[in-house]
């Protein structure tokens, strides 16, 4: 009868660890933000991509930052 007992005992305790798993497992999964993607761009100044939203644009071209479309435009100037 105590083996019965204990057998009981070890399938409830094994069954509330798997429960309590999956519940946490569903709620990450709900929880995960969903992953957005935007066009890469290369600075034509030094070659770094960014994200096209945050590059600067001059002259028809992409920058990573104000300085570098500055400086392309000055060396095209010359």
């Amino acid at each position: 009868m105590s083996r019965l007992i204990l057998l009981l005992a070890i399938a409830t305790l094994v069954w509330l660890i798997y429960s309590a798993h999956k519940r946490r497992s569903e709620a990450a999964k709900r929880a995960r933000p969903r992953r957005i993607t935007t066009r890469m761009v290369r600075c034509d100044h030094c070659g770094l991509h960014v994200p096209e939203n945050e590059a600067i644009q001059g002259q028809g071209r992409h920058y990573c930052s104000e300085e570098h479309r500055r400086l392309a435009e000055t060396k095209t100037g010359d």
